[in-house]
């Protein structure tokens, strides 16, 4: 498997990072367990969780973290993984009370390092951001706990660029490491943003990828095959309503449409499109997050990643896109 040097850091992680948001929950921890391992044998080693994942389970902790954990101990595989993880996201009661404060910085990577059994995360997310929060209190904070060991690098999840470049110019004039990864929505789809159940989800845009070719800020893209949109369309399936409202409109029709073509040659699923998009950038390292209902998904993906990237289709498709309908 070929690997991608992530800038301004000394990890090397598959092209493709494993999404764990259902493990112990929709997953049980027993086929997380083999998905985890199976990923592993092939030469994947990039792993994201999140603190949170899991809190809607009947657990008494967060569930996926718990599971990756109990994996760690029984294979002692610790050092083979880059593990990223993410905290500070609000309490689902109180979506709208942030958490991003020094306090609750400490005590998320605290139970995340706790339930993971590990002693360092390889990159740590800020699951939110908190647009009231004076950035210097944030990024002292992350910086501290990365000088005591317990982070090797740190990163930013749903911040608006805006924040990001005021994080980041406080680090420059302030000596810390600043963020090095920027975890946001993204996929070949265009979003209907209106549409997201979520409005504190961050979607990516011409300016961000613009800066983050300029700084060579890293990117991991959630959501990245649009919940199955364009696979699901070709096996002229009813969309769900909650993918349907996100993803019909005029530029995905397009996308759709020379896709379909693409994949009528044989060589290519909608999947491996989809990932492609996201793994074909040149400007800076983009990994795309992918998670799955069963195996037979997972080894779809791991055949992607041998295959040679159609770099004129997947120019061609990106051309198509708009990014974001706001309305």
């Amino acid at each position: 498997m070929r690997y991608v040097k992530l800038k301004k850091t000394d990890l090397s992680v598959s092209p493709i990072c494993l999404g764990t948001v259902n493990y112990g929950t929709a997953l049980s921890e027993a086929d997380s367990k083999k998905q985890m391992s199976r990923f592993l044998d092939e030469g994947g080693n990039f792993i994201d969780t999140a603190q949170v994942y899991g809190a809607w389970g009947t657990a008494p902790e967060q569930f996926s973290e718990y599971v990756i954990g109990n994996w760690f101990e029984e294979n002692k595989c610790r050092d083979k993984v880059v593990l990223a993880t993410k905290g500070v996201h609000p309490k689902w009661e109180e979506m709208g009370k942030p958490r991003v404060n020094r306090k609750c910085i400490e005590e998320d990577l605290a139970a995340s390092l706790r339930l993971l059994k590990t002693d360092y995360i390889d990159m740590y997310f800020l699951h939110r951001d908190d647009p009231n929060a004076p950035v210097a209190e944030i990024m002292e904070c992350l910086d501290d706990m990365r000088k005591a060991g317990k982070i090797r690098h740190y990163g930013c999840s749903n911040w608006k660029l805006s924040r990001i470049k005021e994080a980041q110019a406080y680090c420059e004039e302030n000596g810390l490491e600043g963020f090095v990864c920027n975890q946001l929505m993204w996929s070949l789809a265009d979003i209907n943003f209106y549409a997201l159940p979520d409005k504190t989800f961050v979607l990516i845009d011409k300016e961000t990828i613009d800066y983050c070719a300029k700084t060579d800020m890293n990117v991991m893209a959630y959501m990245s095959i649009a919940k199955g949109y364009f696979a699901l369309r070709a096996a002229r399936e009813k969309l769900p309503s909650g993918v349907a409202d996100v993803y019909n409109n005029t530029s995905n029709d397009k996308i759709y449409e020379y896709a379909k073509s693409i994949v009528g040659e044989g060589r290519y699923s909608f999947m491996d499109l989809a990932f492609m998009y996201i793994m074909a950038e040149a400007d800076f390292p983009a990994i795309p997050i992918a998670s799955f209902d069963d195996m037979k998904q997972l080894n779809e993906c791991i055949d992607c990643i041998g295959k040679p990237i159609p770099a004129d289709a997947i120019k061609k498709l990106a051309n198509l896109k708009k990014f974001t309908y706001w309305e």
